[in-house]
């Protein structure tokens, strides 16, 4: 079953004037229930433009975003808050998404403005901050935190909300590898907790190698969509649109290229290790 369904979506940046952008051009996709999409493109080929249509802070200028049976172009009111409530959007730094000194409070932000009792919001934020490995920081400040730590919070936060659907746009990019880490294992522990439908934007082919199916626009235009060792493994497709294979598919494509056809499709270091030790 699909919880969004993007239409012929198309999006214009100063649209009549004279440097008009078309950021996206005839986008069609469903994200079905509990599914990991990788979203990847390089610069401006319109993936965080996309990312703000699917909760409606964007409007397509054509075509429709469905969510969870709503149309985001006729959705106001309870039924555009139900939409954004939907789909909870995680941003690249962190920092721009704190509210509160108190890190209980950060999460409990969300839930406070949906005018929920008290004690339902307690449980949400212990639940969130649970689901995130961060309960024990509770009662301390998030400005304390490292980068990976604050990117859980600003998790957790949304989280709270219990939205259907968790958009990542770039959420990595600002952490360091350890930070990487932290983000990706609560990314992977919630869709295995919770079931819920994860998009995440990336630039790092090793994130997108851990996702179900991989989307990748160019120019505002989808170019690829299929399941991730499909997509990854493609090392020349990837390069025409100026995008880099994970590392275990560029290795195994060279040994192919030199005569060592390792089969299947490799796209992480762990397949690769496997290969090359079936060989020995």
């Amino acid at each position: 079953m699909s919880i969004i369904s993007v239409k012929n979506a198309e999006y214009v940046y100063n649209s009549g004037l004279e440097d008009e952008v078309v950021a996206l051009r005839g986008v069609s996709f469903d994200a079905r229930e509990g599914e990991f999409i990788a979203l990847v493109g390089s610069n401006g080929s319109g993936k965080s433009t996309l990312a703000r249509l699917l909760n409606g802070l964007y409007l397509p200028d054509a075509g429709e975003v469905i969510v969870d049976g709503k149309n985001t172009l006729k959705a106001k009111g309870k039924d555009l808050f139900d939409i954004r409530r939907s789909v909870g959007v995680v941003f690249q730094n962190p920092d721009n998404q704190m509210v509160a000194s108190i890190i209980e409070d950060d999460v409990a932000f969300g839930p406070e403005n949906l005018g929920l009792p008290s004690a339902e919001i307690k449980e949400r934020v212990e639940w969130a901050l649970d689901c995130v490995g961060m309960l024990e920081y509770r009662k301390g400040t998030p400005f304390r935190l490292s980068g990976g730590q604050k990117q859980r919070i600003a998790i957790a936060g949304v989280l709270a909300l219990r939205p259907r659907v968790m958009v990542l746009d770039e959420s990595t990019s600002m952490l360091d590898p350890r930070g990487k880490k932290e983000v990706m294992d609560t990314v992977r522990r919630i869709r295995e907790k919770e079931g819920m439908t994860v998009i995440m934007i990336t630039h790092f082919p090793d994130e997108a190698a851990t996702a179900d199916r991989v989307i990748a626009l160019d120019k505002g235009r989808i170019v690829i969509d299929s399941d991730a060792h499909s997509a990854l493994s493609d090392v020349e497709k990837l390069r025409n649109y100026g995008l880099d294979a994970p590392l275990g598919a560029r290795i195994a494509h060279e040994l192919k290229k030199h005569g060592l056809d390792l089969g299947g499709n490799i796209i992480t270091d762990g397949e690769l290790r496997e290969a090359l030790c079936r060989l020995r």
